[in-house]
């Protein structure tokens, strides 16, 4: 009886071990074939880059606890049917209480790993929408720049680099809750310390745009060896930003970066300063591999 329930639950692997086979001799073949991408240039970093790259991870570990929670079972099944010629009570409270103490850690895992992917996935797709709007202002004579790397403190989500200044802008996604009658689900009020949303106040993502912003300022006068100054932007795409202070760490709806850029009587940076800047983002930038 113990062999013929190993035997059915070893045949019921047989089809994974079958695909894994197929999977391991196509990549075999493609290796023998020597092909390549014919684009070998780096290209620049598009925006979210690192969060898309941080959404790759997370997926590889969820699907790495999804072959675990399946194949567990049958695992589990297999080593306490050979383990005894018969099956009592004593003999499978050893296994069960490790496969529910298992259970539980792989599931709390899983739900916490989902929830990052969850939160790094809006991230991501505010960037993107943050990014469409800037990309607006090259037609104006600006450059922009996305997923600025600034090792080891992580990334600058865009630079633009126009006449009028640098701009470090920060973004940050945040969904919106239901709200008492009355009040505006989709506005925001920028203290100069504090975000007052319609469920509350906080102060995230504020002193991270002036860090980043400075952190820029110090790269750019060390690579090109002149003073320069960054203007910090917070957005929050999907938010109408109303603002009590005029100081120079903007928060603003990506929709309202432009007029901050665009001032056709205010030239702080020539054509020739603006190219040095330009050149030394854009190495930074190109590490894009296909």
């Amino acid at each position: 009886m113990k062999l013929a329930g190993i035997a059915t639950v070893a045949w019921c692997m047989v089809p994974i071990f079958v695909l894994l086979g197929m999977l391991f001799a196509w990549r075999w073949r493609l290796d023998l074939q020597k092909e390549r991408i014919p684009i070998s240039d780096k290209l620049l970093r598009p925006a979210g880059e690192s969060l898309r790259r941080r959404i790759g991870e997370l997926d590889d570990k969820l699907g790495e606890m999804l072959v675990f929670a399946f194949a567990a079972p049958l695992l589990a099944a297999i080593a306490i049917g050979a383990s005894v010629p018969t099956i009592s009570g004593a003999t499978l409270i050893s296994p069960i209480m490790v496969g529910i103490a298992g259970f539980i850690w792989l599931a709390n895992r899983f739900f916490r790993v989902l929830s990052e992917r969850r939160n790094t996935a809006l991230g991501f797709h505010g960037e993107r929408a943050v990014a469409e709007e800037l990309n607006q202002l090259m037609l104006e004579g600006c450059r922009v720049f996305h997923d600025v790397p600034m090792d080891p403190y992580g990334n600058i989500d865009h630079v633009v680099v126009a006449p009028s200044g640098i701009y470090a802008v920060e973004t940050k996604t945040r969904r919106k809750r239901p709200v008492e009658s009355g009040k505006r689900d989709y506005e925001v009020v920028f203290t100069g310390k504090e975000l007052e949303f319609p469920h509350g106040r906080d102060s995230h993502g504020i002193e991270q745009a002036r860090q980043q912003a400075d952190r820029l300022r110090a790269y750019l006068t060390n690579a090109i060896g002149e003073q320069v100054s960054v203007i910090p932007i917070l957005t929050l795409p999907g938010w109408m930003v109303a603002s009590r202070v005029n100081g120079k760490l903007k928060v603003l709806n990506p929709k309202q970066i432009q007029k901050v850029v665009i001032r056709p009587s205010e030239r702080l940076l020539s054509a020739q300063m603006i190219q040095r800047i330009v050149h030394q983002l854009d190495q930074k930038c190109r590490d894009v591999e296909l």
